[in-house]
């Protein structure tokens, strides 16, 4: 494709014939004005007889002399400021001919292609940087910059895009530093979050779907799991849902089963196509969602299952009984650690490191390969509902309603900073992402935040009539219970 160019002659002869036109205006007023002014000495002759004022001493005779005299002396005055005139004309269009020669000269001398055209990749970087701000980030990276060589090393450079999240969100970002921290997909993600949520009305599509669910979500790829108080789960293929249709709701549910657990269905986990359903019965159960929801794994635990971490070959369940459970889909066998003193209520994992946050007010960390307690955060006067993990900050919810970052770079888990960002009850749903932070809350709102220091609310959504148990965002889908989705466009 050819860039687009720029005539250099075009805009010069516009510029020649701007300058020709305002000094022949000119020209022509210098005329008029000395033919209006040859008229006001003639009628002022008449008048006056003479300069002198005495009329007596004139004879008539020689005052209409006068008056020849006066006027072809006009005239030749007239006729010399025209000459001149005319002449500094031609002078002129001669200098303004020979600036544009010596400007073509040069172009043909620095410039490549044809003459007389600037390309668009010969601008001044500063000019383009300015132009490409205008884009989005995602369509700078995946399409400007497969277009040349030079617009590739334009944005290679962390310093653009730093500079470029900085100007529109000027807080600190990212809260913790990271080592190696993807400058340009933070951006593209923080555009396209800000973008899509701050007018979630033209970029998204909301339905509801209120049949047999009363408790957690989870997301696995366009699949939606849901879990009932009445035993019921759900199994939702979100991709079949057409906004243009509303009896297509009936086709998304692929999979219901009544007898899935014997109490209330409270959480929910998957994995690489696996889920992980987790009960009041004791029970967590593993299903094959590529193989229809075919049952896999039952799990027998002490106390009823509050909350479920699920990863390759491993299960993390909080037990209402204070203990955190270690399941192996593997042989089957379930082990637990001890690490709190009342009902473990959340927890997340890593390959370092176990965070379980307990009514006892306290967080811990167990480290995985040592298997030890590495670390115990306490919460004042509160106790966490829910956490987050990830990107080097652990983000924590409270009954209160308030959010906690921690720093967890080189295992520090040290306290940021605490915010009020305007839940009036408890925090019940918190996730981290690059391009915004959510959460949700008893006082049935749902918040899109931005993940910097500080952090701004993006937009609030308030589609719920009671308490919103849960919150998952994956795959550019935003799921809560009670028993909304929300769905990219």
């Amino acid at each position: 494709m050819q860039a687009p160019i720029f005539k250099y002659s075009f805009l010069q002869q516009i510029a020649y014939f701007g300058v020709l036109l305002v000094f022949q205006d000119k020209m022509h007023f210098t005329v008029q004005e000395s033919a209006v002014n040859g008229k006001m000495e003639e009628s002022h002759g008449v008048i006056s007889q003479n300069r002198n004022g005495n009329r007596d001493e004139i004879p008539q005779v020689d005052v209409e002399k006068e008056m020849v005299c006066e006027n072809v002396e006009n005239a030749d005055l007239l006729f010399a400021e025209n000459s001149y005139q005319m002449t500094t004309e031609r002078n002129l269009k001669d200098d303004i001919n020979n600036e544009i020669a010596d400007m073509d000269h040069i172009n043909e001398e620095n410039m490549e292609g044809p003459t007389e055209n600037l390309i668009l990749e010969k601008l001044p970087v500063e000019i383009l940087m300015h132009i490409f701000n205008f884009l989005d980030a995602r369509f700078i990276v995946k399409t400007l910059t497969k277009v040349c060589v030079e617009f590739e090393n334009m944005f290679n450079s962390d310093i653009y895009w730093k500079t470029r999240i900085s100007k529109q969100w000027p807080k600190k970002y990212p809260i913790v530093p990271e080592e190696n921290f993807d400058w340009r997909e933070a951006c593209i993600e923080r555009e396209e979050q800000y973008r899509q949520w701050s007018k979630p009305e033209e970029t998204c599509e909301h339905f509801m779907f209120n049949d047999n669910i009363f408790a957690s979500v989870d997301g696995e790829g366009t699949l939606l799991a849901t879990g009932s108080r009445d035993r019921y789960m759900n199994l939702l293929d979100l991709s079949k849902y057409d906004p243009d249709e509303p009896n297509s709701k009936k086709e998304v549910i692929v999979h219901t089963d009544p007898k899935a657990h014997k109490g209330w269905i409270w959480s929910f986990a998957s994995w690489d196509g696996c889920l992980a359903t987790g009960s009041w019965d004791t029970h967590v159960k593993t299903w094959d969602l590529s193989g229809g929801c075919a049952p896999v794994n039952d799990f027998k635990c002490k106390s009823a299952v509050l909350g479920l971490h699920m990863e390759e070959n491993q299960i993390y369940a909080a037990g209402y009984n204070s203990r955190t459970y270690i399941l192996d889909p593997r042989s089957g066998e379930v082990t637990w650690k001890k690490v709190h003193k009342q009902p473990v209520l959340c927890l997340k994992a890593n390959p370092d490191y176990i965070i379980t946050g307990s009514e006892d007010k306290t967080v811990v960390i167990f480290d995985r390969r040592a298997d030890e307690v590495y670390k115990t955060i306490e919460l004042e006067d509160t106790y966490a509902m829910c956490i987050s993990y990830s990107n080097n900050q652990l983000w924590i919810g409270d009954k209160n309603g308030q959010i906690h970052v921690y720093d967890a770079q080189y295992g520090k888990f040290e306290l940021v900073k605490t915010f009020d960002v305007g839940h009036a009850e408890k925090v019940t749903g918190i996730c981290y992402t690059p391009g915004a932070l959510f959460t949700c809350s008893t006082d049935s709102k749902i918040k899109i935040l931005e993940p910097n220091l500080d952090p701004g609310v993006i937009n609030t959504l308030s589609v719920h009539n009671g308490a919103v148990a849960r919150l998952s965002v994956q795959n550019g889908v935003t799921n809560d219970n009670i028993p909304e989705i929300t769905t990219n466009k």
